[in-house]
């Protein structure tokens, strides 16, 4: 039988509904008629299910039930875990996996229990994030394989919670059966923390008659939050009531993605192979994402990982091994005509590598097979080697896939269907049949937090057309940087809490009726404003993914949240609860004034990180105008075009944008075939200038102009005239060569409200990001006699640079 949420509850009913009934009582008028007995040395999970237990009972009815290593004869037991008092009964847990479990219950008993192992790590492994600690389990490893490998076992410590004394991969069979039986007296626990529980009070706890053993339609659940290295905090015990599964037996303990790079990391590894990794640029790429590209055509490489491979499974016992690229692999291109030759960009980008990246992991799988049959390898397809590759009708038998995916973008039927055709196509190459998917869960990344994207039907309905067909799957979350969470001023999980929570349920049971799970939700968590907030939810729903474009749908979505709040009490739970989406929604305000204004372009630039772009970092760089290629790399170069039609400029210029930290990098270059002619102008405007025109989502807009002789003049168009004291607060710096003029602005980001500390100094707006951009033009004035010649990064097509209206888009990551 395999329904985990709702059908308990009608076994227990009146725990919730305060019903008196005939059948014996756990707990009655709030005194505790019953008593939690586990095994004399139980596992650690059975512990912590009792305690859990406790807690709950206690919360709901005031009783706090007892927890013994044998029955008192004097009340009726709860057998948590197996025991010899479980076996007495014939309450078997064979056959049992992933996480299942059962609940059985006679006229005076109750048990709940399923497998409970301990997870035992292998040596060596990492206690602590040190880096000595990773130098001493490295130099064991070494000892270990006789090479240079990264032992990523280093970081094995994160899996353990010692507020909890458990484990990740600690079987939690036993702790799904109490939070089962939990769920069944009205508990719920949508999101983290005693904020995000639901426990109702009854002084009334029934023994329920009751015979279950309850599955999971997915056997790999698992979370994946952005701060997993460095602690989870409350997330962790989250995970354990939503009943997750790690899947140590499904894909082992290591990282289960990116495995090559274990192999290359290491420096000494660098120094003693250079062969390993490719050529780019006329050197070996030892730095991307600090490990360097792997050369798939080595000889070296493909020897060295399959040694690393089979050091893991033989000392480590690891049941799988991740081999696929290292992070940021897409769209590389080498120095190597060879090996640009195997690559497929016919195949659009999402193939363009899919034949290299699969021939080599394929290789290394079938030389694993032949030594480790009974292992299994995986790999991840992911960015331009999504699509199965085309030369290669079969992969290794031992081979697993993890597709990675966006679940929410499938409001799209297009993408759906894509989706669709694209796991077909693996499932056709796939002997092994082992196939799992990775969904992001990351929509409140500071550089997309604030549009309420919803996509609750789409999980619901993706999820019961792969019941059957993947073994699981693994969900990548955004969460702050651990300690520095009260920096970024709203909850991450403020609404995607929702569909982590729906995910964890429908893994359980991938048949169960949208409707009553999300009336559950809405009435608990939301209260009084049960119904408001269903109509806010059912209003992202359908227009999420216009309020990037639509200013009208952002009205409508605040509108409606506004009514929620009005129906609660902003001090209870259900207004905090509401508050923390009010607080996370809080930037389309700003966006939806940002879309008022009108545009007349679709003109985009995209701003690069100066470490993405193989140059050296800014901020080892004078300011001094100059533009050289070390600091100032010829990619995203953008061209000054004549401002209107049916203009010739005698000189050229360009334009680069990129950002480090929190400050902007705008490179001006002028050609000037006559340097003679730059001499400064009487008035300013006359002569010649470049000009940097911002708007950015919350204030519009600004001007800094400089001139060849390095004067400056900067405008705030909204607030006064030029020359009236604002200051963008940035570094410029003009640099005069032979043929040619150049400026160098740093600009600092200032942060949204700037304006409100100081009105006469900043830029008012966060970092531009593709959902709440910044808009720009760079513009240049060239004067010689009475002709004057005008161009801009974005032509206005009228003799005027100050069009708003003509601004590019200016985003980034």
């Amino acid at each position: 039988m395999n329904r985990a949420l709702l059908l308990l509850g009608s076994l227990t009913l009146a725990a919730c509904s305060g019903l008196q009934a005939a059948s014996p009582a756990l707990v009655e008028n709030g005194l505790p008629h019953a008593e939690i007995v586990i095994a004399e040395n139980p596992a650690r999970m059975t512990r912590l299910a009792a305690k859990e237990l406790q807690t709950y009972v206690a919360k709901i009815s005031g009783a706090t039930l007892p927890i013994l290593s044998q029955p008192s004869g004097k009340a009726i037991p709860v057998f948590v875990g197996k025991s010899r008092f479980t076996d007495q009964r014939k309450l078997d847990t064979g056959g049992l996996a992933h996480g299942a479990f059962r609940i059985a219950s006679g006229p005076d008993w109750l048990a709940l229990l399923g497998p409970d192992q301990d997870y035992v790590p292998v040596e060596p492994w990492g206690r602590k994030l040190d880096r000595n600690e990773s130098r001493r389990v490295n130099a064991e490893w070494d000892k270990i394989t006789g090479d240079l490998f990264w032992n990523n076992l280093d970081h094995l410590y994160t899996r353990y919670h010692p507020e909890l004394d458990v484990w990740d991969y600690d079987d939690a069979g036993t702790l799904n059966a109490v939070y089962e039986f939990l769920r069944g007296l009205g508990v719920r626990w949508f999101a983290p923390g005693e904020l995000g529980e639901v426990v109702p009070k009854s002084p009334r706890i029934e023994l329920p008659a009751v015979n279950r053993t309850v599955t999971p339609d997915f056997a790999l659940r698992k979370f994946m939050f952005y701060t997993d290295h460095t602690g989870i905090g409350d997330k962790a015990i989250w995970c354990l009531r939503l009943g997750l599964n790690q899947g140590r037996e499904l894909l082992g303990v290591t990282q289960p993605c990116h495995g090559i790079k274990f192999v290359l990391m290491r420096e000494e590894m660098k120094k003693a192979h250079p062969e390993m990794y490719l050529m780019i640029g006329g050197k070996r790429d030892f730095s991307h994402q600090g490990v360097g590209v792997p050369d798939l055509r080595s000889p070296v490489l493909f020897e060295k990982h399959v040694k690393y491979a089979r050091a893991m499974f033989d000392h480590f016992a690891e049941p799988v091994l991740n081999l696929d690229m290292v992070d940021g692999y897409s769209g590389l291109v080498a120095d190597d005509p060879d090996w640009n030759a195997e690559l497929t960009p016919e195949r659009g980008w999402t193939g363009s590598m899919s034949d290299q990246v699969w021939g080599y992991v394929n290789r290394v799988a079938l030389e694993l097979q032949t030594s480790h049959p009974d292992r299994t390898v995986c790999g991840l397809a992911y960015g331009s080697y999504r699509l199965p590759p085309a030369k290669i009708d079969q992969l290794s038998p031992n081979l697993a896939v993890i597709e990675t995916r966006n679940r929410m973008n499938f409001w799209d039927e297009a993408a759906r269907t894509e989706a669709r055709e694209t796991r077909a196509a693996w499932l056709k190459k796939l002997p092994s049949g082992r196939y799992f998917t990775w969904n992001s869960c990351a929509n409140a990344r500071p550089d997309a937090a604030g549009r309420p994207v919803v996509y609750t039907r789409q999980i619901a309905n993706d999820l019961r057309e792969l019941k059957g067909v993947t073994q699981g799957e693994m969900i990548e979350i955004y969460d702050h940087p651990a300690g520095k969470e009260s920096q970024f001023g709203y909850d991450p999980l403020a609404l995607d809490h929702l569909h982590l929570y729906l995910m964890s349920r429908l893994w359980w049971d991938a048949d169960q009726d949208l409707a009553p799970l999300m009336a559950d939700y809405c009435q608990g968590y939301y209260g009084p404003a049960a119904g408001a907030m269903q109509a806010f939810l059912d209003f992202c729903e359908a227009n999420w993914m216009l309020m990037a474009q639509d200013g009208a749908k952002i009205g409508g979505a605040l509108d409606l949240l506004s009514k929620a709040q009005t129906a609660v009490d902003p001090a209870s739970v259900f207004g905090r609860r509401i508050q923390k989406i009010a607080d996370f929604v809080k930037p389309m305000r700003t966006l939806q004034e940002q879309l008022s204004r009108k545009r007349e372009t679709d003109l985009s630039f995209r701003v690069l990180l100066t470490e993405n772009t193989g140059a050296k970092p800014m901020k080892g760089k004078p300011l001094n105008g100059e533009l050289p290629k070390e600091f100032w790399p010829d990619v995203r170069v953008a061209p000054l075009l004549p401002l209107t039609p049916g203009q010739r400029p005698k000189a050229n210029g360009n334009v680069r944008v990129f950002r480090e930290d929190n400050i902007l990098y705008f490179g001006i270059h002028c050609d000037e075939p006559d340097t003679a002619g730059l001499a400064a102008a009487t008035k300013f405007f006359d002569g010649d200038y470049v000009s940097l025109l911002i708007e950015t989502p919350s204030h519009s807009y600004y001007e800094i102009a400089v001139n060849p002789a390095g004067t400056v003049v900067e405008t705030d168009y909204r607030a006064n005239s030029p020359g009236t004291g604002w200051t963008s607060a940035s570094q410029i710096a003009v640099h005069r060569g032979q043929g040619e003029w150049s400026v160098e602005i740093r600009l600092p980001i200032a942060g949204e409200g700037a304006s409100l500390l100081d009105p006469r100094k900043g830029i008012d707006g966060d970092q531009p990001k593709d959902l709440f951009p910044w808009y720009f033009n760079v513009c240049r004035q060239r004067v010689r006699g009475a002709q004057v010649e005008r161009t801009a990064l974005s032509p206005t097509g009228q003799d005027d640079f100050r069009v708003p209206a003509r601004f590019a888009k200016l985003w980034g990551k």
